[in-house]
């Protein structure tokens, strides 16, 4: 039900796991300096990106929470992989934290080392060949729902540019020369 990747998809996968990797980095830094805010985001933003290098790979939109959830409903379980239900809670927590402002310092770490286990996880499944899934009309009413959604062109969906240049960045942006 998915279509093969294409070169370009897998150059996005790849960048969507980097900044991944690069966003727990700066969730841990931002947490030792004491920014409960910031490192909250980037625990979300690590796991959504991480997310998205799977579903990027796959062939799947993953614009919008509800198809990153859907994502990761579907890997968990279709795939048997029901752990990554409770793992993905922690960022999403997060991320309900960066607007709340409700966690300590304990607490975030907690979820921020979930996140790494949650993205660890993820990467396994993406470093896996693309499976095929049964079409739409072997599956169940959520199964069907799940993946049409995922298989559907959003109606504001941009087409994938040649270069990721769009994408954020991997490291550290360099200081601007004026």
């Amino acid at each position: 039900m998915t279509s093969a990747p294409s070169e370009l998809s897998e150059v996005y996968s790849d960048r969507y796991a980097a900044i991944s990797q690069r966003l727990l980095r700066e969730a841990q830094r931002e947490l030792d300096a004491g920014d409960l805010i910031q490192s909250s985001e980037k625990v979300w933003g690590a796991a959504a990106h991480a997310v998205k290098a799977v579903a990027e790979k796959w062939g799947w939109y993953h614009q919008g929470h509800y198809r990153l959830d859907a994502v990761v409903r579907f890997v968990a379980y279709e795939m048997d992989k029901g752990e990554l239900l409770n793992l993905y809670l922690h960022p999403t927590a997060m991320h309900f934290n960066y607007y709340e402002h409700e966690v300590e310092s304990d607490d975030v770490q907690t979820a921020l080392n979930a996140t790494e286990s949650f993205v660890d996880e993820i990467e396994l499944i993406r470093a896996e060949p693309v499976p095929s899934f049964p079409s739409l009309e072997n599956l169940s009413g959520p199964q069907r729902k799940r993946l049409r959604l995922l298989t559907t062109r959003p109606r504001n969906h941009r087409e994938k540019r040649d270069d990721i240049s769009h994408l954020p960045p991997v490291g550290p942006e360099p200081p601007e020369i004026r």
